[in-house]
């Protein structure tokens, strides 16, 4: 991709840079593309989701979930995985890979939020405690 420097004032992207393998080029790409002032919001899944790479639960004789496994969190790089039944690959980074990138090319953070569910969400939805036992996404917002 290939945009004229300064040209977006804002540049949003929702859950596709773990697919990238290079984050560094593209904050690099980025930060150049965006005003002064200019506003990069990202969502990703969260590190410690993705570190292990199978991306499912451990379970118990039972069936019953035991934990969400993080192994080889500081081994960062290419992860196999099955989305939607689907053989995927995916780039782990670890959280201070991430945000050393963006800050050794000149943003400056302005929000980080590890989302989890609303009270609403966890009175409608029985599964979604389970999502209280850890992190799956992570949203950064920095500026130019």
């Amino acid at each position: 991709m290939d945009y004229p420097a300064e040209k977006f004032d804002l540049i949003l992207s929702s859950l596709t840079l773990h697919y990238v393998e290079s984050f560094d080029t593209i904050a690099q790409h980025i930060y150049k593309w965006l005003i002064p002032g200019g506003s990069f919001v990202f969502s990703i899944e969260h590190p410690v989701f993705t570190a292990e790479g199978s991306q499912d639960w451990v379970y118990d004789k039972n069936g019953e979930k035991i934990n969400w496994p993080v192994d080889r969190y500081f081994i960062e790089g290419k992860r196999n995985t099955t989305f939607l039944g689907e053989n995927v690959i995916k780039y782990h980074r670890t959280l201070t890979s991430y945000l050393n990138i963006l800050l050794q090319h000149g943003f400056t953070l302005k929000e980080i939020i590890e989302p989890e569910p609303s009270q609403e969400m966890l009175k409608e939805i029985p599964e979604m405690k389970e999502e209280l036992r850890r992190p799956m996404m992570l949203l950064i917002s920095v500026l130019k």
